[in-house]
């Protein structure tokens, strides 16, 4: 008797960035889909250019795109069209065929809320955000939308004056850390990432056990920041935690279902643990 094969349509899914092939989202979304018993596969997809990579994306088939850096407002400027906040904040990071084009949204935002939503109400609290790059303008636009008092400090001031002047919310010189005593603090830049150096000093002392630490670099889980403020007392957030919320707000326009949040930690922490450094925000 002759064996019949029956190929299986996989619909298709992935983080396009540059670079891709550490992203620990694959396995976050992969252990999703296996939960979800759906026949998808989610890729890390390394690209020169946004525009081509999309157009080829779509002739092929995918049904839904994160996007990471340095291709966030490459995404936004090729959207069909974009949601309130990816508008407000200027950047895409999730995308969806639709029969009109890629439609764009940002739930970077939303991760970073959330994350810190599980431990501290957000609405009157004052929190100080740490650098002025795009990852900080979707972290001010949450905080600010969740109504936190907001204040950006930065290396270069210009930059945080006119991040503060964007959103409408206060900045101050790095110099003025030792008088400031936030709630929330929220550090957005790629210092501390994998060996990378801070090019700012946080002044002894300035950590608190009332206080809420996040930082958004996930490589290694505990940077130097977060150990000093562990140290301190403060409850601390790690990287792994907006990357999980974002990952899951993203599945969840995809599919229009809510995603499986414990399988998808589970996943994420895992492939953590196993990652050698080297991994990127997506």
């Amino acid at each position: 008797m002759g064996a019949s094969v029956r190929s299986v349509q996989h619909d298709l899914y992935g983080v396009v960035g540059r670079p891709a092939r550490h992203s620990l989202s694959p396995a976050m979304m992969q252990a999703a889909f296996a939960v979800l018993g759906m026949h998808a596969c989610y890729l890390a997809l390394e690209a020169e250019a946004l525009a081509e990579a999309l157009d080829a994306l779509d002739r092929v088939g995918f049904r839904g795109l994160s996007v990471t850096v340095p291709f966030k407002q490459d995404a936004f400027a090729l959207a069909c069209r974009v949601d309130a906040s990816a508008r407000s904040i200027g950047a895409v990071n999730t995308l969806r065929r639709t029969a009109s084009g890629w439609e764009g949204r940002n739930t970077d935002w939303l991760g970073a809320v959330r994350a810190l939503e599980r431990i501290v109400p957000l609405r009157g609290a004052s929190a100080l955000v740490i650098g002025a790059g795009g990852a900080a303008r979707g972290v001010v636009y949450g905080l600010m939308e969740r109504g936190a008092h907001v204040l950006i400090v930065n290396r270069t001031e210009q930059r945080a004056r006119d991040l503060a002047a964007a959103f409408g919310c206060a900045w101050a010189p790095l110099s003025d850390l030792p008088s400031v005593g936030p709630k929330v603090v929220v550090h957005t830049t790629s210092a501390g990432m994998s060996g990378n150096p801070y090019d700012f000093a946080i002044p002894e002392g300035f950590f608190t056990a009332e206080m809420v630490v996040m930082d958004i670099v996930y490589a290694p889980l505990e940077t130097p920041l977060l150990r000093r403020a562990k140290a301190a007392g403060a409850r601390v957030v790690d990287g792994l935690e907006m990357l999980l919320h974002q990952g899951i707000e993203q599945l969840a326009w995809w599919l229009n279902r809510p995603a499986p949040e414990a399988a998808m930690r589970h996943a994420l922490r895992r492939a953590a643990a196993r990652a050698q450094g080297g991994v990127s925000h997506g």
